[in-house]
């Protein structure tokens, strides 16, 4: 669970600099490639880490059906993610920055989310093991 703490640090430290980042009036290329490839790096590890902890708790007998739930929901979000980032390329991102902001804005809400409900289902599996 310390590794799946970290990553969302991460994740969430990337988020915040990417809102800042687009609260500008124009896009920094330069800035933006470097978080979204921290936030990207710190996502993808942080979804392994999800579905592994799903799964060993699942393996090791755990009935919680929102365990299952959240290794599915786990997976599926890879492809938005990866559909996100497509879409957005960075000279897209150049292209059309108002876009951009917004799409960013419903992705960052969406990966928050994801970070809320990982929290809330995995915590009680490990603070009841301690």
């Amino acid at each position: 669970m310390e590794d799946l703490r970290r990553h969302h640090a991460q994740m969430l430290a990337a988020l915040d600099e990417l809102e800042q980042l687009t609260q500008a009036p124009d896009c920094d290329e330069k800035v933006v490639t470097a978080v979204r490839y921290r936030l990207t790096r710190a996502s993808s590890a942080r979804r392994r880490e999800v579905v592994a902890l799903c799964e060993r708790l699942l393996a090791a007998g755990a009935s919680d059906p929102a365990l299952k739930a959240l290794r599915d929901a786990t997976n599926a979000s890879r492809g938005t993610s990866s559909s996100h980032i497509g879409t957005w390329t960075l000279r897209q991102v150049v292209a059309d920055w108002p876009g951009y902001v917004r799409a960013s804005n419903a992705m960052r809400a969406a990966l928050r989310r994801e970070v809320e409900r990982e929290v809330a289902v995995l915590t009680p599996h490990f603070v009841e093991a301690m």
